[in-house]
């Protein structure tokens, strides 16, 4: 029979999940329907494209922000906040969806939204449960987000064809309000620390330098936009994010503590490989449909389908990782799916052009398996091995650089792939050929960015974590990731 205590912990997994999971599920649900959008409102291609982009600029903007919303509020306050922005503009949405306008303001509102709750879900998890089961936690946390964007694109094709767009909204309303009441019963509520001072000069420099960076890269595949002024952005944004560092360092409380990025130890390698995990992800997530639909030509249909394998596996390996993780015997399992998700990369390089479609399912599967033993285990390692009291501030610093870096490792895998085509075919390659060459080359970089990682991983997988579990009883260890 289950304590209530343990009932307790489920309902606070229960809550944090719901509200993140309908997050994920209708961002990706959105993702599906540009074409849709561009017809209904009579919208040209870039124009819709800033429905799907405002999500990701103002995610952007808000992530560094929530250790300071946090510092004033509190974990427990700040994710009700973010469920509560989220509900009331999908209620908006739903309402006034007839307005280009009024669609582009909630999405950019559900970004701010993500924001706040993106970072902070896997931490009040923890908050929650022990290092013993904090690796079980983040495997179940890590597939019900992973099967979110599988659901997603299905969702919002069923609901379009079949019903109306306000549905897609009206979705979220029973959902957010679920979580917000678990949220709000089941979640202990902690003091805020008020540590941080507001500066506003501090955070001008901050969203400006932010902003401008993920303007400036979103703005840059944009024909409409001349590539002089995503440049400037992007520089702009530099000088800021650079001034913005000088100033902080001289503060004793600092508005984001990258110092956690100087400390000795784990959490600095976690975020490194995290960083680079995460920019492979996009820029598989960009080169792969390349290869599908320009090179093998297949339909855009079935090139969604075979990213269904990926999820899948990739969402039972999180389960199974975190289960290995807890355990506390062995982390090799992370090198092995590290090595796994580069070789599953690298030999996309190596198809043949008339590859079978269930060549190359498996390897979507391989890949899958390899980013579900190793991409979650990974930040878990690292958020465990700060304080408690750091743990959210570790997460928001992590997020936000990986975040930034993908969004950079996208624009310049897609200049890259411009430039590399077209040279190749003006070289007397015929175009279908010289398209597969540059995605060949870029699965091949990607392979290679993931088995450079893998001596970090080593590295990491060496040093025990947490508890082992002896004749059934948990043994804590010491120098591990848990080690304050």
């Amino acid at each position: 029979m289950l304590s209530v205590s343990l009932l307790r912990r489920h309902a606070v997994l229960l809550a944090i999940l719901l509200g993140a999971f309908t997050l994920v599920l209708t961002n990706s649900a959105f993702n599906l329907l540009l074409p849709y959008f561009i017809e209904y409102y009579d919208i040209s291609a870039t124009a819709g494209g800033w429905i799907i982009a405002l999500y990701m600029l103002a995610m952007t903007l808000t992530m560094p922000l929530a250790s300071l919303v946090v510092d004033r509020l509190g974990r427990k306050q700040t994710y009700m906040l973010g469920i509560c922005i989220y509900g009331v503009f999908s209620v908006l949405g739903a309402l006034l969806h007839s307005y280009i306008e009024v669609l582009l303001l909630v999405r950019f509102m559900h970004g701010v939204a993500a924001g706040l709750m993106i970072p902070l879900s896997l931490v009040l998890l923890f908050d929650v449960y022990g290092p013993e089961v904090r690796g079980r936690i983040t495997g179940a946390w890590g597939l019900l987000l992973m099967l979110a964007p599988a659901a997603g694109p299905t969702l919002g094709g069923f609901i379009i064809q079949y019903g109306r767009l306000e549905m897609l909204f009206w979705l979220n309303v029973p959902l957010a309000v679920f979580s917000l009441i678990g949220c709000g019963r089941v979640i202990q509520a902690y003091t805020p620390a008020r540590r941080k001072k507001w500066h506003p000069s501090s955070v001008m420099r901050l969203v400006g330098a932010v902003g401008a960076l993920s303007l400036g890269v979103q703005v840059y595949a944009s024909p409409a936009v001349a590539p002089w002024i995503s440049w400037t952005l992007i520089v702009l944004g530099l000088v800021l994010l650079i001034r913005f560092i000088q100033v902080e360092n001289e503060r004793d409380e600092p508005l984001i503590r990258y110092s956690l990025l100087r400390r000795k130890g784990v959490f600095p390698l976690t975020v490194l490989i995290s960083t680079i995990q995460d920019c492979v992800m996009f820029g598989v997530i960009f080169a792969l449909p390349l290869l599908f639909q320009e090179v093998f030509q297949l339909s855009p249909a079935l090139s969604g389908a075979l990213f269904i394998p990926l999820s899948i596996f990739t969402s039972l390996f999180m389960w199974i990782g975190g289960n290995l993780l807890d355990r506390g015997r062995s982390l090799q399992f992370i090198a092995w799916g590290t090595l796994l998700v580069s070789i599953s990369i690298l030999t996309f390089a190596f198809l043949p052009m008339g590859a079978s479609i269930w060549i190359i399912g498996v390897l979507m599967a391989c890949r899958g398996i390899g980013v579900g033993l190793s991409g979650m285990s990974i930040s878990a390692i690292g958020l465990q091995a700060l304080p408690e009291e750091d743990m959210h501030e570790g997460s928001v610093l992590s997020t936000t650089i990986e975040r930034l870096a993908s969004s950079f490792a996208v624009m310049g895998m897609t200049l890259y792939y411009d430039m590399r085509w077209q040279w190749l075919a003006g070289h007397g390659r015929a175009i279908e050929l010289a398209k597969w060459g540059a995605v060949k080359e870029i699965c091949v970089g990607l392979g290679c960015a993931i088995l450079l990682t893998l001596p970090l991983v080593l590295l990491i997988t060496r040093k025990k974590v947490g508890f082992i579990v002896q004749n059934g009883k948990q043994t804590p260890v010491q120098g591990g990731a848990t080690g304050r």
